[in-house]
């Protein structure tokens, strides 16, 4: 019965939507859509200073709401949006987005996907429909996911392949232009006052040997830093600083105070860490552009890669640096053999596009085809 009636709503707003697409006229604006956060990610506020320095003409227009599902409030709130697309000329989104997905747009108009993660190792769109961290396929097939883009950037040929996949694209329009979100890890890691601003709030920090630790979210599964605590003993955590970054969607563990947890952007912690550790999380990919010894913290690689799925296998791209016990893995830190050869090969493999252009390629690509369907 469910699925009926939103087949019904869905087939009525899908031609109420294309009546009203041809009464508007169209308006020279340009849509940021996210569902990630209620703020411009760094990738939209890269884009939208971009945009303004070579096309000042079009007028920008943000709509970010955090999103975890698609409740009746969420789609509510997705009525002014979807109204603004009828007029734009183009949009950019960071994740799933459904009046995009659900609707045809006018002639000529360019939707670009800039995934909200440099890369993916584990599997997610249309690669995880059916998973635990997925989908269910009626869902996905109810909202249309993934359809409509004119192209989503990526950093490397491996991850083109990965989200030709995931999106569901041909390489075609998958284009190796780079992601906005490495101009700006790349102008941070050595940036002196982004590590003095950092230290000016955390004085203590600076004479101590920083660990940050950032994994991904797991839906239905709290974060769980006990293990570290057990081996990072009220003595070590006088030598080491344990900074940990939880994700958005999780919630904040309980800890020492002498843990922090911080709202300091990810990117901007790279600047300051000494060692980063993950697990599946797409900031593996990101830290390694920082150069810092990287380490994943897998306690339940097994049991996640059957359930959830990987796009890589993590021992073959950074041999003796992945661990299910956090005791070896610091034992690891402290003899201080990293192997950064083997890290600068994993780099170059997922973010072929290490360089501070990447923004631009992206815009002058978007005003290129929104030129041409002129």
């Amino acid at each position: 019965m469910k699925d009926a009636l939103f087949a019904v709503l869905i087939a009525l707003t899908r031609a109420a939507y294309w009546v009203l697409r041809h009464l508007l006229p169209a308006q020279d604006s340009v849509l940021f859509l996210s569902r990630q956060s209620d703020t411009s990610s760094v990738d939209f506020s890269l884009l939208q200073e971009e945009l303004k320095r070579q096309a000042p003409q079009l007028r920008q227009r943000v709509f970010c709401r955090r999103m975890d599902g698609e409740s009746i409030t969420d789609l509510l709130w997705l009525i002014k949006p979807t109204f603004a697309m009828l007029t734009a000329r183009g949009c950019f989104v960071d994740g799933q987005c459904v009046p995009l997905s659900l609707y045809e747009q006018r002639e000529g108009f360019i939707a670009v996907q800039v995934w909200h993660a440099l890369g993916a190792l584990k599997k997610f769109g249309w690669q995880a429909v059916g998973m635990p961290d997925g989908r269910a396929p009626t869902e996905a097939k109810r909202w249309n996911m993934h359809a409509h883009y004119t192209f989503s950037p990526c950093a490397s040929r491996t991850t083109q392949s990965v989200y030709c996949e995931a999106f569901g694209y041909s390489a075609e329009q998958v284009p190796i232009l780079g992601m906005p979100r490495v101009d700006e890890i790349l102008r941070i890691i050595n940036n002196k006052n982004v590590r003095n601003k950092i230290y000016a709030a955390h004085p203590t920090w600076e004479q101590m040997f920083k660990i940050l630790y950032a994994p991904t979210f797991r839906k239905g599964v709290p974060l769980n830093i006990k293990p570290l605590l057990h081996v990072l003993s009220p003595e070590l955590r006088k030598k080491y600083k344990l900074i940990v970054k939880v994700h958005p969607n999780d919630e904040k563990p309980d800890s020492p105070g002498d843990v922090a947890q911080t709202s300091i952007p990810t990117h901007e912690l790279f600047a300051v860490a000494d060692v980063i550790i993950t697990d599946y999380s797409a900031a593996a990919v990101e830290a390694s552009l920082a150069g810092k010894p990287l380490y994943f913290y897998v306690p339940d690689l097994e049991q996640y890669s059957q359930s959830n799925g990987l796009n890589i296998h993590l021992e073959d791209e950074l041999h003796g640096a992945v661990f299910s016990n956090f005791a070896q893995l610091m034992e690891a830190i402290e003899a201080g053999n990293y192997d950064f050869a083997q890290l600068a090969r994993f780099c170059e493999k997922y973010v072929s596009t290490a360089d501070t252009e990447n923004t631009y390629r992206i815009v002058k690509e978007f005003l290129s085809r929104l030129n041409a369907r002129e």
